[in-house]
């Protein structure tokens, strides 16, 4: 049957409050990738009872950032339906109401979901309720679930592994040897069991009691190790970091270099030269320490001491013909390192301007007696020099939302520093309606993988205007939600930027639902910010406006200028040319 036809005849039976005609003109818009209108038929079926109409609400809803209302929606049927207790405990153990999480598929277990069954013992495995869940995980392997089968035999590993880690230190405890208690706890920093911990944080404690009792033995080492667990809290970074002052007092040149890179990672400059300098001053030097002072000289533009350090390493030589050299991985990342300063020292556009430095006596001079303002113009000159840690003085003295955010992304951007550690230098700003310093927020999450939150500081962003956080937003609806007309709002809005890519992507989306008269403008602007595609969909627009020979000489300039045109459009394209050449 044509779509539409059954369109009209389900939106008559909706209208007449037909028993299931809600839900079937509703699953029918959404299918027609018409959500904006299926929505209000959702809710219908959803007041007059319908669970998964609820359900299907609250996942749109949570696609599209409204978390409020995706709960809002999961909660009006979690009490009786499994599907939606699990929704709703899912959305809230992702915005950290971990307690809630664990009530809520508790319940929906109970209503005999045995997805809330499985995910529900995995929170108590994560504190530390490992037989109970461990019950609780095969009843649900028992059920069918894969998830919990698999889950259940990753815990009973991981306790096996525990067992034999407690074992092997209660050898070297028995022997007083703190060498081989280090290394009975080796494999509990293997990079594959990242994952474990992150996944069941009793993990993290078990292992902090381990390297605890590995120190007490009299190993340095251990220490340090312990300090990498706790770190992971950052509520104990303090704690964390005397753990490594106390192993670095004990003699172990190691701890040096990760209070090093933790400074580096704080935005902590001076103190991370330092302690890399305090590390390569050890027996026989510390070359990673060394690499880290090479780069940092070089984003501070002092290449001869950069160059110096990174010789230090131990790589004397730099061949210029590619894959002649002999290095491993880690070789590689010191001679692109070497490269690098040959790249800057060749291009005087990644030198510090000349201009600026003249400048910078009479800007200190206005600083020493002038205000926040002088103290921020003082810190942009410094930045622009590349003289990063006396530019963070400034700008920390100068204490403006404005210089916070300066301050923020010089360090993430140009000095080593961890963007999630730098998102409250960026706040003050963002809480100001700065729309850039929101995207930015956004952006850092985006990359540390948590997507919710950047969804949050991208929508507020957006709001205040920025283009590419309406662009991102867009994006999301279309690949990862299946919501075009969402994602078009947010492309149409991106577009006003300025922005050529969204401008297309509205102008295509208005195209394909017919909409052609919007469409022209923004595919013209599309058009003229040559966008490779833009040409064609500019024809189909027109063609639908009825102008076809305005259309015609279109699908010739797609076709001359980007030859692969007709591959990609195929038949469409060709019987759209009269003579396609």
């Amino acid at each position: 049957m044509d779509p539409e036809a059954e369109a009209a005849r389900l939106r008559a039976a909706a209208a007449a409050g037909k028993p299931g005609a809600y839900r079937a003109y509703a699953e029918l818009l959404t299918g027609l990738g018409r959500l904006d209108e299926a929505l209000p038929w959702w809710a219908r079926a959803a007041d007059a009872g319908d669970a998964d109409a609820s359900r299907t609400l609250a996942i749109c809803h949570k696609d599209r950032g409204e978390f409020a209302d995706a709960e809002r929606w999961y909660r009006t049927a979690a009490d009786r339906d499994g599907g939606c207790a699990f929704g709703l405990a899912r959305l809230l153990q992702e915005a950290g109401d971990t307690a809630g999480a664990e009530r809520w598929y508790e319940h929906g277990a109970a209503l005999g979901s045995v997805e809330c069954k499985t995910n529900g013992a995995v929170l108590l495995a994560a504190r530390g309720v490992w037989d109970t869940a461990l019950e609780r995980l095969a009843e649900a392997s028992a059920e069918g679930d894969d998830v919990a089968a698999h889950s259940r035999r990753a815990i009973q590993n991981m306790l096996r592994d525990l067992d034999g880690w407690r074992a092997a230190l209660a050898r070297a405890e028995a022997e007083g040897d703190p060498e081989e208690a280090y290394e009975a706890l080796r494999e509990l920093l293997d990079p594959e069991r990242k994952a474990m911990f992150e996944r069941y944080p009793r993990m993290v404690a078990e292992a902090e009691a381990l390297y605890a009792r590995a120190a007490a033995v009299g190993g340095a080492k251990a220490l340090v190790d312990q300090a990498l667990f706790i770190a992971r809290d950052d509520g104990r970074w303090a704690e964390a970091r005397a753990l490594v002052e106390r192993a670095h007092e004990r003699g172990y040149d190691g701890a040096a270099y990760v209070l090093g890179v933790w400074a580096e990672e704080n935005g902590e400059l001076r103190t991370a030269e330092e302690w890399y300098r305090t590390a390569d001053a050890a027996d026989g030097g510390h070359m990673w320490a060394c690499f880290n002072l090479g780069v940092l000289c070089v984003r501070q533009r002092r290449l001869e001491e950069a160059e110096r350090w990174l010789r230090a390493t131990g790589v004397d030589r730099v061949d210029e013909e590619e894959g002649a050299h002999p290095f491993d991985e880690g070789e590689e990342r010191i001679v692109a390192a070497l490269r690098d300063i040959a790249a800057i020292r060749a291009d005087p556009e990644r030198m510090p301007p000349a201009e600026w430095e003249e400048r910078l006596p009479g800007l200190r001079a206005r600083a020493e007696e002038g205000g926040p303002d002088a103290w921020f113009a003082y810190a942009d000159a410094l930045d622009r020099l590349h003289r990063l840690p006396e530019a963070a003085e400034w700008y920390r003295k100068a204490g403006t939302p404005r210089a916070l955010l300066a301050l923020g992304r010089m360090l993430y951007e140009g000095g080593g520093a961890k963007g999630l550690r730098m998102v409250p230098y960026y706040e003050p700003a963002a809480a100001e309606g700065d729309a850039g310093a929101a995207y930015d927020i956004g952006r850092i999450h985006d990359e540390a993988g948590d997507r919710r939150t950047a969804q949050i500081w991208f929508r507020r962003a957006a709001d205040l205007g920025h283009g590419r956080a309406a662009w991102w937003l867009g994006w999301t609806s279309e690949e990862r939600g299946g919501d075009p007309q969402h994602a078009e709002r947010w492309y149409v809005r991106a577009a006003r930027s300025g922005l050529v890519p969204p401008a297309f992507l509205a102008g295509r989306s208005m195209v394909r639902r017919g909409a052609c008269a919007e469409a022209e403008p923004l595919l013209r602007v599309a058009c003229e910010g040559e966008h490779e595609e833009a040409p064609y969909w500019l024809a189909e627009a027109l063609r639908g406006l009825g102008r076809a020979e305005e259309a015609e000489r279109w699908l010739q300039v797609a076709a001359e200028a980007y030859p692969d045109l007709l591959h990609q459009y195929g038949e469409m394209a060709r019987l759209a040319l009269r003579d396609p050449g």
